[in-house]
């Protein structure tokens, strides 16, 4: 939601969860994110293009 609604209150707002619970889910999924990025470039070896390709394609599949 924090795309579509552009900030960490209107996500609150939208949700009724508080902006600290927000904040901190937030940065448990930006933490899992690097570790996945970090995981593919290091221990699968592949450049910085693939992974940007590997994170639009599972950003398309959300969207369906």
């Amino acid at each position: 939601m924090l795309p579509e609604k552009g900030s960490i209150r209107g996500v609150a707002r939208a949700t009724g969860h508080s902006k600290d619970t927000i904040c901190r889910w937030l940065e448990i999924a930006g933490t899992h994110a690097e570790e996945v990025t970090t995981y593919f470039l290091k221990n699968l070896n592949l450049t910085g293009v693939e992974v940007d390709e590997i994170w639009s394609y599972i950003k398309k599949s959300k969207k369906m």
